[in-house]
């Protein structure tokens, strides 16, 4: 799927979502401070998203190209080597700081959207992917 660059936006409001649930799994009374802040940049995400989108032709009927398809297995290959690296790290530190299973996972969950985001960005504003 070419993820254009109005897509951002609304993958960003997502990751936050994402992260929040995390946050929440580690300290509640700090998730209940960050609620309406959270509130309002998913909110201000958003409607930059569909702003863009209104500019944007793709954000409707997206037309997948060999580019995006190959920007797409690179980004996920790096991602899926980074979340390997990252399980091997915080493995150790969760069995250290003893966290839950649930703890556990979403923070994998958390660091595995935000590296695809990440690296699709970096290889679709790189010339050479």
């Amino acid at each position: 799927m070419k993820i254009t660059r109005a897509y951002y936006p609304g993958l960003f409001a997502l990751y936050l979502f994402i992260l929040f649930q995390t946050i929440n799994q580690f300290s509640h009374e700090v998730a209940t401070q960050l609620i309406p802040l959270f509130a309002i940049i998913i909110v201000i995400l958003i409607i930059v998203m569909f702003i863009l989108g209104r500019k944007d032709k793709d954000f409707i009927d997206p037309v997948s190209d060999e580019r995006s398809k190959k920007i797409d297995r690179t980004a996920g290959y790096y991602s899926w080597w980074f979340t390997i690296v990252f399980i091997s790290i915080f493995g150790i530190i969760a069995d250290i700081q003893k966290f839950t299973p649930f703890q556990v996972l979403s923070s994998l969950v958390t660091e595995m959207a935000f590296t695809m985001v990440i690296f699709h960005m970096y290889f679709n504003f790189k010339r050479n992917s």
